[in-house]
């Protein structure tokens, strides 16, 4: 066979803008693409069998480079198994180079095998699409690096036949000519020049006398550290990693605190919010100026129905480029919740709540990483004393799914040498199981599966919990063990049903990856957890 022209050059002009990783799901189709990219020479590939579960560990992956990384499947069905993935990318603003292989034009809609219509397979939810056979791709990697960044897609129709003769030689192409690539080219002063009106918002800031600063999901930062010493309030969860220690979700569980807890001045950078108190707080008691500091959010996001201003710069630029002033505002102090959380933890029970202030509090000790689940887990780590300040926190809260947790967790282990830890619940662990079904396991990924028998959180949810059907539909009773799962990976297996079994200081030194599974009850914890909120109330 003649290869497919040009799909060697499309794949050489990815590396050549920076692109040098590719995550590879096995088909017919998409064989051309495969061959160019493991004999290309610059690409370090993957092959993950599940493309759902391929697309979350190209996330992974990204996530931790900050560059773009190529997802590439066969056709059909195999594109729309990326979705979760490429929505999750979208609203996180993670660069994502989507290749789905297709059939030739002229067989779509004929009853072609394996023959979907996959122009703008993501509709809305990818920056860019690209027709392979029209359109110009090579400007894929800087549109997905161009703020906010996000997934693209090239659809790459190709016709048979697709595999090389035998002795057949694929052209190649010189390696090595690039080195690096700067995406962001615009340099610091002139990104503090790009604010609206300095001026203003220093005025602002001076006159306010009251102000609040929320720090939604973001990468590590040192927002809290600097504004604290101002005596300006920062809260955020823990998915903001700014290392605030104000527990606002619990403050905020007193509803009569909410007009003297209302500021002048709210100031958010980041992206979303866990917590809903925050954003009922908000909403009902608005500031006269609502800021939000992004260099350019998709649309107008208000989660807090109070904006006034966007201000689009990144979040370091905006904390050098204006002036602080000393304000003594120091009403969200915390204390007296953190003395009623002393006491109430000072009394340890066999239930989730507790087991994840203990895991908090271990891993805090480590030089580790953690993915923390949706649902329920990631509520957990924010309603506890122990809190990640030296932790980075990541956690799948563009779409806030459950499916690709795992799978996002071991892509993001194949990128740095901490300690790699997902916290995840039993639903969340067996929906995303196929993440431990490849090759790719690295000796520093830790799983911590809290196995309640089921979706926990709907015993804790206002209306859900007293609905019969609860059992059945919602929390989805299951009698299922990460056990068997940990062996097949090859994975260290440890279990604990009570304080006797269990020993996170031996699962976290364990020689090679490891799975611990902390069996609990959901009735006990639900009723713990309502003990512990309602000491925080009016």
């Amino acid at each position: 066979m003649a290869f497919p022209k040009g799909i060697i050059e499309l794949v050489d002009s990815l590396y050549q803008q920076g692109v040098n990783e590719a995550v590879i799901c096995p088909g017919s189709r998409n064989a051309p693409l495969m061959i160019a990219l493991t004999r290309h020479g610059g690409f370090k590939c993957y092959s993950i069998a599940d493309e759902r579960s391929a697309g979350f560990f190209g996330l992974g992956i990204a996530l931790k480079t900050g560059r773009p990384v190529v997802i590439c499947c066969t056709s059909g069905s195999a594109g729309l198994n990326f979705a979760p993935a490429v929505v999750e990318a979208f609203f996180q603003e993670v660069p994502l180079i989507v290749l789905t292989a297709d059939r030739p034009k002229e067989w779509i809609g004929q009853w072609d095998g394996q023959t979907i219509y996959q122009e703008n397979l993501f509709g809305k939810h990818a920056k860019a699409f690209f027709d392979f056979e029209t359109d110009d791709c090579t400007s894929a990697p800087l549109t997905a690096m161009a703020e906010p960044k996000g997934p693209v897609q090239i659809n790459v129709p190709i016709s048979e036949p697709f595999y090389p003769s035998v002795g057949e030689v694929i052209p190649k192409v010189e390696v090595g000519r690039v080195e690096s690539i700067e995406y962001r080219v615009e340099s610091r002063e002139q990104r503090v020049e790009n604010l609206i009106d300095l001026a203003y918002f220093n005025q602002s800031i001076a006159s306010a006398e009251k102000i609040l600063v929320t720090v939604g999901q973001m990468e590590h930062n040192s927002i809290f550290e600097t504004l604290s010493a101002y005596g300006i309030p920062v809260i955020g969860d823990s998915t903001s990693n700014c290392g605030s220690t104000i527990a606002h979700d619990l403050l905020l569980a007193d509803e009569s605190m909410w007009p003297v807890l209302q500021p002048d001045l709210h100031i958010h950078f980041g992206k979303s919010f866990v917590s809903k108190r925050i954003k009922q707080f908000l909403r009902t008691h608005k500031p006269k100026q609502s800021w939000l500091i992004h260099p350019n959010p998709i649309g107008r996001p208000d989660p807090f129905l109070c904006l006034t201003h966007v201000i689009n710069t990144d979040a370091e630029s905006f904390m050098e480029g204006v002036e602080w002033t000393t304000k003594s505002w120091n009403t969200w102090n915390s204390a007296k919740i953190d003395s009623k959380q002393t006491e109430f933890f000072a009394n340890p029970s066999w239930t989730e709540l507790h087991l994840y202030n203990q895991v908090t509090e271990a891993i805090e000790q480590k030089e580790a990483e953690v993915h923390i689940a949706n649902s329920l887990a990631v509520r957990y780590i924010n309603w506890t004393l122990a809190k990640f300040i030296k932790t980075e926190v990541y956690s799948n809260r563009g779409t806030s799914g459950i499916d690709g947790c795992l799978s996002t967790a071991v892509g993001a282990a194949q990128k740095t040498d901490k300690l790699c830890i997902s916290i995840i619940g039993d639903v969340a662990f067996q929906y995303d199981r196929n993440a431990l079904w490849n090759h790719y396991i690295p000796a520093n990924l830790r799983i911590i599966v809290f196995n309640n028998g089921g979706g926990g959180i709907f015993r804790n949810l206002d209306g859900a919990k007293d609905l019969p059907e609860l059992d059945e539909f919602m929390e989805t009773r299951q009698g299922f063990t990460a056990e068997n799962t940990a062996k097949d990976a090859g994975i260290n297996y440890f279990s604990a049903s009570n304080p006797s079994e269990l020993d996170l200081n031996a699962f976290l030194h364990n020689q090679g990856p490891a799975l611990l599974e902390i069996h609990t009850n959901s009735i006990e914890n639900a009723a713990e957890l309502k003990k512990y909120m309602a000491l925080f109330k009016a």
